[in-house]
């Protein structure tokens, strides 16, 4: 049967964008910080924006380039992506935030070997980087659900306070319309002439 509109309202259902948010980001943050554990080299200020940025080796089974930059890049967008987690407009935000920089870091690392001669970057460390940022993009255009809740079953309803005892509920009594409303009226004034004293 179809719910009466008037009777019904919206609600904020299951936020959607919370979830990549969350799973990103603890891979960003947990891959972050192995690099930095691996190779915790930084190359010094001096060399910005247009310095080279070696990594010594590769990391995470031998396919990432990184230095301590790297790291330091890739446990900062999962720490912000966790951080958004907690609500949904602030988990789009945060997505859109990470995958700006992401893009532009694998971006900037695909022309010129590097980001801005500070951290290090292999094919793999751009793929990477692309693929979260692209992952993180689509995040940012997720709807929040949304569900249709019943007023009476959400508490929305017209509630009535109970009438005092042995006074008559006007309420219940106007409401009542045609022959139903006029057998309730009709009832109501022989209660009361019943309760009225007679003179002696």
């Amino acid at each position: 049967m179809p719910t009466d509109d008037r009777n019904t309202h919206r609600e904020k259902g299951i936020s959607l964008a919370r979830g990549p948010a969350l799973v990103l980001g603890t891979i960003l943050l947990v891959a972050g910080l192995y690099f930095l554990y691996k190779q915790h080299v930084f190359p010094k200020f001096s060399a910005f924006p247009n310095g080279s940025a070696p990594g010594k080796g590769k990391v995470f089974l031998g396919i990432f380039g990184a230095n301590g930059w790297t790291g330091m890049l890739t446990a900062a967008a999962g720490g912000l992506l966790l951080f958004g987690a907690a609500q949904h407009l602030l988990a789009k935000t945060m997505s859109l935030i990470v995958a700006i920089a992401l893009g532009a870091a694998a971006i900037i690392a695909l022309i010129s070997g590097n980001v801005l001669g500070m951290a290090a970057a292999n094919g793999f460390t751009k793929l990477g980087w692309g693929v979260c940022a692209a992952i993180l993009l689509f995040n940012t255009m997720i709807p929040r659900r949304r569900k249709t809740v019943a007023d009476d079953d959400a508490g929305y309803g017209a509630r009535r306070e109970p009438a005092p005892a042995g006074t008559r509920d006007e309420t219940t009594a106007a409401d009542g319309d045609g022959e139903l409303g006029a057998q309730s009226r009709s009832r109501s004034r022989l209660r009361r002439r019943r309760r009225e004293p007679t003179d002696a």
